[in-house]
This record gives structure tokens, sequence and C-alpha cells, in this order.
């Protein structure tokens, strides 16, 4: 990242985690977001119920080099690594991020993609507080990344973790505005396939505001950044009941039922952090939030296999190739190491896709 803000972090490649003295103060706005939040649900709750329990599962028809994704980020450091490496992982499906404060880099980004020609991009355009401030500057930010890559791809990932305000949005409101904002770009871009909701973690009553609403835009995908290391093994349960395939119900059933959405759901970023590995792991590095390497490659076979046999899931992004903290080649060491999960993801690739996941 040229631009690289103060408030990033380049070591978890996020925002840092904000004061709250730091934190925009609640006002008319918030409150008035919220009722829209329990009075969306409150409308939408028979039908999502009743979408939620007739629900049936179907193994994906899709090639396991189709559905597998990876994330992979600008770094000319590695770059030569990168392309050998995602050859030998058979992916074919690459996710990459470009902010919008770094359009000034847009000739190294483009470059960078180009290296890897047998390979389908899906890019992740990032929002900051300036793009909520701002809302022309944020549409001319995302038609000049558009502009610089509609020749290498059509499909963009508006927006990232729109529910934490570290990443901008003070509330849900504010994430609608921008995907508004890059709607009205479908003119000159007659061809954009855009992804949106891009909601982090499990917040439900979030996803179905971003889902279901009368503001102006379309998606052609759900884009949910779907993580469940806080209940350790994708088989851990949050409410009592809400495992991975539960979780991936209930995003099934808002994403049929969505008013501003085609019925395709994308698990666009999702990983387990690693033990001990400060200041790359992106969450406090307790032992209830990070796994040991060889859990991380066993939950990441689950988690694949759990999505691809449901039958609900188009893709899944694993984020990233390269980062110590919850990626699959550690660097610390001014040498690549690939880590268990590297060769997990190739597994996957290479067919585990279809076999039962192993509870051992």
């Amino acid at each position: 990242m040229k631009n690289q803000p103060e408030w990033w972090d380049p070591y978890s490649c996020q925002p840092y985690k904000m004061k709250d003295e730091d934190k925009p103060r609640s006002g008319f706005g918030n409150i008035w977001e919220y009722t829209k939040v329990a009075g969306s649900n409150l409308v939408g709750l028979p039908a999502i119920a009743y979408q939620y329990l007739t629900l049936r599962k179907s193994p994906s028809n899709s090639p396991a080099d189709q559905f597998a994704g990876l994330s992979i980020a600008l770094d000319a450091q590695y770059e030569n690594a990168m392309i050998e490496m995602v050859e030998e992982l058979g992916v074919k499906q690459l996710l990459i991020r470009i902010p919008s404060w770094d359009t000034d880099a847009l000739d190294n980004y483009v470059r960078f993609i180009e290296r890897f020609p047998d390979n389908e991009f899906i890019i992740n355009i990032l929002q900051s507080r300036d793009s909520v401030n701002n809302l022309e500057l944020w549409q001319t930010q995302v038609s000049d990344i558009i502009s610089s890559t509609q020749h290498l791809t059509k499909t963009y990932w508006i927006g990232n973790a729109v529910n934490r305000t570290k990443w901008g949005c003070v509330h849900s409101g504010q994430a609608l505005d921008l995907q508004e904002s890059v709607e009205a770009l479908r003119a000159e871009y007659p061809d954009l396939k855009l992804l949106g909701s891009s909601i982090i973690d499990f917040e439900p009553l979030l996803s179905w505001r971003t889902l279901w609403n009368f503001r102006d835009y379309h998606l052609e995908g759900n884009a949910a950044l779907l993580y469940v290391n806080r209940r350790h093994s994708p088989y851990g349960t949050q409410y009592g009941i809400f495992d991975l395939e539960n979780k991936l119900r209930l995003a099934k059933a808002m994403t049929k039922l969505s008013n501003r959405c085609d019925d395709s759901l994308w698990i666009t970023e999702t990983n387990w952090p690693l033990l001990n590995t400060k200041p790359y792991t992106p969450n406090s590095g307790n032992p209830t939030r990070t796994v040991d390497e060889e859990t991380q490659a066993k939950y990441l076979k689950w988690y694949y296999q759990i999505a691809w046999q449901t039958g609900w899931v188009d893709r899944v992004y694993w984020w990233q190739l390269i980062n110590p903290g919850y990626g699959l080649v550690d660097h610390r060491e001014g040498s690549l190491r690939k880590m268990p999960s590297y060769y997990a993801l190739k597994d996957i690739v290479d067919g585990e896709l279809a076999l039962p996941p192993k509870l051992d």
C-alpha cells in the first residue's frame, strides 16, 4: 500500500482498534438507523424463520478450483513467489483489496493483477472515514479503480467490515450510502457485477438491514465476512444453535429473501488467527480466540467442506496467502515458510471438498 494512513495497521492489514474517546459520538442519526434495523427485522422475521426451517442441503456443483478462493496482497518483495504458490495450490479464484485512498498506486495494482492471467479476480474496494464524510470523493475513487481495472475483472466487492466503526461507518445507514454511491456508476460501467452487504462476523440483524431495505442499489451477490474463530471450530455454536452450517443456513435464507440482492451467497473472507503471532494476529492473541498451526489447517478443511456440502455458498475466500498471523505462509524469518494450512487448502482444491469432515 503506497499511501498508508496513520490509522492503518500494516501487520494485521486493517485499521487500528479505535480508542473510546476517538469514536464518533452517537446522535439522532444513529438512533434513527437502529430503529430501522429493528423495524426491518421485525417485519422480516416470519419469512426468514420459514425460509430458514425449510431450506435443504444439496452439495454444490462447483468444481473445487472454482469454489475455493484465496486473497493475495500487493507485495513486490514476494511477487514471484506468490505467482508460483498460486499455481502450486491450483487456486483459480483470487481476491485483492484496493484501498480507496490508494488510487495513486493503481498502476502497481494493475501490473500485479496482470501477472496472473490464468486467474479470475474479485477486487475489494476499501472504504475509510473520509469515504463516509465525502461521498463524492468516494464515488470518484471507486470510479477511478473500476476504470483502471475493468479490463481485468467485472466483479467488485464494495466495502469491508462496514459494521465496525474503525472502518469508517458509524451505523449501517452510512454503509448503505456508500453502496448507493457506487450503484450510480452502473450507467458508466454497465457490465459491473457488484457484491455487498459486507458485514463481518455473525450479526444477522445488520445483515438483514443491508439485504432488505428501500435504498437505491442492487447486488449480484451477498458478500459475507463470516468468521467463526471465536467459537473455536466450525462446529462450535453461538447462541446455542448457530454453528457454521446454521449460520450459513440463516445467511442463505436472508439472501434468498433479499430485495436488494440476487440469490447468491459469497464468503469473501474467513480465517483462524494463530497463537503467538502478535502483532500480526488481528485479535488479542488470547488462546480462546487463536489456534496452533495444525488446528488452523484442520479447521480450514472443515470450513470449506461444510460450506460446499450445504450447496448454499457460491465461493469461499481465505484471507490471506502470506501473513504469519492468520495466513497460509509465514514470512517473519526473511524467507517463506508454508504452514500446514497451505497444504490443507491444496488438498481442498485437489478434491477433498466432497469428503466428510474428519472430527479428530
